[in-house]
């Protein structure tokens, strides 16, 4: 499977981006059909990359936050592209947030 069949959600990995353009809360990116936290990461910047470019050249990350309006969870997070430019993106992460750490136990 390639990069691209990935961000189009092709039902053999069931993930799609759904919802706007992540400009606003209200128009949020909503990742859908992740199973767990570290996919739903995964999506998030794969999706990053596909809309700005490699991460590290293109856009870094200079920060990120948990926002829970109502019943909703979204993850903020501020790039600064290659010049300069400083952008926001919502991510939707209610569908996944908080799965998959059954599988960690704890350290005690």
């Amino acid at each position: 499977m390639g990069f691209l069949d990935f961000l189009k959600g092709k039902k053999r990995r069931g993930i799609t981006f759904e919802g706007g353009p992540g400009d606003t809360i209200e128009r949020a990116v909503i990742i859908r059909g992740v199973p767990n936290n570290a996919l739903g990461v995964e999506a998030e910047y794969r999706y990053l990359a596909w809309k700005f470019g490699r991460p590290g050249i293109d856009w870094e990350l200079v920060g990120q936050g948990l926002l829970e309006p109502g019943r909703r969870k979204y993850d903020e997070m501020h790039i600064k592209l290659a010049d300069g430019t400083q952008r926001t993106i919502y991510f939707d992460i209610t569908e996944f947030f908080g799965k998959g750490f059954d599988h960690f136990p704890p350290p005690w």
